[in-house]
C-alpha cells in the first residue's frame, strides 16, 4: 500500500479474522443466490451467454478476493471488479451486483489516496461510457434511464459512500493527532514553567544568600588582619549582621516556598550595607549614591528592588573575584536609573556562571538591560600594572512600561535630603 503525506500509512494492515469472515460471507451469498435461481437478465439482453456452472466459479473467485479488502484493496478492484462487470453484462447473476459494489467501495475506503482517486475516475468513466453506448445503440428511451439508474446505484453510490467514510476516519485521526499535540504542548509548557521556577529559586538563593555569606567570609577574614581592636570589632559586627540577614532571607524564602509561591522573599539589605561591604574589600572604594535613584516617589518599587538585587550580586562578585580599586555609582539619568560597579581584577578566564545570568534576568524582568564583563581600565587605575578591570552596568527604566508586580512589603520612605546614602528596604 502506498504511503502519502495526506494519508500516512506506515505499513499495510494484516489480514485478520474479520476479513476472512467477510470473504466467506460473500462466497456464501453468491452461492445461495445462484443455487436459488435468483438471477436477472444480462445487460446485453436475451438469455445468459453462459450457464450458472460458469458464473458461480467466477463470482466465488471475486468474492474470495475480498479477503484482501484492507491489506490490498487494489486486488479487489482488479479481480472482483472485472468479474462482476462481465457477469452483469452476460451472466445475470445477482451476486455480481454486490461484488461490483464492494469492488468500488473498498479501494476508496481502505486504499491510498491515489488509488481512491483512480477508482473514482475509473468508475465515473465507465458510467459515462455505458450511458453513451446506451444512447448510441437505442437512442433516448426507457432503457437509457435504466442504465442511468444502474450506474447511480452500482457506481456512484459506493464511491460517494466510501469517500464519506474515508473523510470521517481522517477527521477522527486529525482530531486524535491534534489532541496528542495539545497534550505534548501542555507537557512542554509545564516543563518550561517548572524550569523557570527552578531558575528563579536558584537566582534568589544565589543573589540573596550568596551576597550575605560572601560578606561574612570577607569580614571574618579581614578581622584577623586588622591591627586595632576597634577595627576588628567593627568588621566582626558587619559579619554578624550579614549572617543574621542571610538567616532572615533564608527563612523568608522557605516561607515563600512553603506557603505562597507567588510572593517574593523580602530583601534585607540596603544601599548603606552594600557600601559597607564594598569598603570591606577596598577601604578607599568610591561610593556615589544618588538619593533620587532610590526615591519611591520617582522610581518604581520593582525597579528599586531589581537594582538592589543586581547591586548585591555585583558587590559579592567584586569581593569574591576582584580587588581594589573598587567603585559603586547609582544615579538617575532622566527616566533611566543607572547602576555602575567597577573593580580591578587579575588576568584570567571570564566566568559565565549563574551570577552573570542572574544580573541580566533581573534587568529584563523590569524592562531594562544589564551587562557585565571585562573593561579596559578600571576607575582609579592607569592600566600600567598589567591588570584589567571588571564592569557591571545596569540601565533600568524608572517606570516600567508593563505593570510591575506588587511588592510583598511596603517601600521605605524617601531619604531625607541631608542623607548622603539612601537606605530603603526593597522587595522584588
Amino acid at each position: 500500500m502506498e504511503t502519502t503525506a495526506d494519508d500516512p500509512r506506515p505499513a499495510p494492515p494484516r489480514v485478520e479474522a474479520g476479513d476472512v469472515r467477510v470473504a466467506l460471507l460473500y462466497v456464501a451469498i453468491v452461492t445461495v443466490l445462484a443455487a436459488a435461481g435468483l438471477d436477472n437478465n444480462p445487460v446485453l439482453g436475451g438469455e445468459p451467454l453462459w450457464p450458472t456452472s460458469v458464473s458461480l466459479p467466477l463470482l466465488i473467485v471475486g468474492a474470495a478476493s475480498t479477503v484482501l479488502r484492507r491489506r490490498a484493496p487494489v486486488v479487489v478492484l482488479a479481480v472482483a471488479g472485472p468479474l462482476s462487470v462481465i457477469e452483469i453484462l452476460g451472466g445475470g447473476q445477482l451476486g455480481a451486483y454486490l461484488l461490483l459494489f464492494e469492488a468500488l467501495f473498498e479501494p476508496v475506503n481502505h486504499g491510498s489516496r491515489r488509488l481512491a482517486r483512480a477508482t473514482t475516475v475509473l468508475g465515473t468513466a465507465l458510467s459515462v461510457l455505458a450511458f453513451a453506448l446506451a444512447w448510441i445503440i437505442g437512442g433516448f428511451g426507457p432503457h437509457l434511464w435504466g442504465v442511468l439508474l444502474l450506474a447511480t446505484l452500482l457506481v456512484m453510490t459506493p464511491l460517494l459512500w466510501a469517500w464519506e467514510v474515508r473523510h470521517h476516519r481522517q477527521a477522527r485521526r486529525d482530531a486524535e493527532a491534534l489532541a496528542a499535540a495539545e497534550q505534548a504542548l501542555a507537557r512542554s509548557r509545564a516543563q518550561q514553567e517548572v524550569e523557570a521556577e527552578r531558575r528563579r529559586i536558584a537566582h534568589d538563593l544565589h543573589d540573596v544568600i550568596a551576597g550575605h555569606l560572601g560578606a561574612v567570609s570577607l569580614h571574618t577574614g579581614l578581622a584577623a588582619t586588622l591591627p586595632t581592636g576597634e577595627a576588628r570589632d567593627r568588621s566582626l559586627a558587619t559579619a554578624g549582621e550579614s549572617s543574621r540577614a542571610a538567616l532572615r532571607d533564608l527563612r523568608a524564602m522557605i516561607t515563600v516556598l512553603a506557603e505562597d509561591a507567588e510572593a517574593a522573599p523580602e530583601v534585607t539589605v540596603d544601599w548603606e550595607a552594600l557600601a559597607e561591604r564594598l569598603r570591606g574589600g577596598d577601604p578607599a572604594a568610591g561610593i556615589e549614591l544618588d538619593p533620587a535613584a532610590a526615591d519611591p516617589e520617582r522610581v518604581d518599587p520593582a525597579v528599586r528592588a531589581a537594582l538592589l538585587r543586581i547591586a548585591t550580586e555585583a558587590v559579592a562578585n567584586a569581593l569574591r573575584h576582584g580587588r581594589a580599586p573598587m567603585s559603586l555609582r547609582l544615579h538617575r539619568n532622566g527616566e533611566e536609573v543607572v547602576l555602575t560597579l567597577r573593580n580591578a581584577r587579575d588576568g584570567g578566564p571570564v566566568g559565565t556562571g549563574l551570577g552573570r545570568d542572574s544580573l541580566s534576568a533581573r534587568a529584563r524582568a523590569v524592562g531594562g538591560t544589564a551587562r557585565s564583563g571585562p573593561s579596559d581600565v578600571p576607575d582609579g587605575t592607569d592600566g600600567t600594572d598589567g591588570t584589567g578591570g571588571w564592569l557591571v552596568e545596569a540601565r533600568l527604566p524608572a517606570r516600567p512600561a508593563a505593570p510591575a508586580p506588587s511588592p510583598s512589603a511596603p517601600p521605605s520612605p524617601s531619604p531625607s535630603p541631608s542623607s548622603p546614602t539612601p537606605t530603603p528596604q526593597e522587595t522584588p
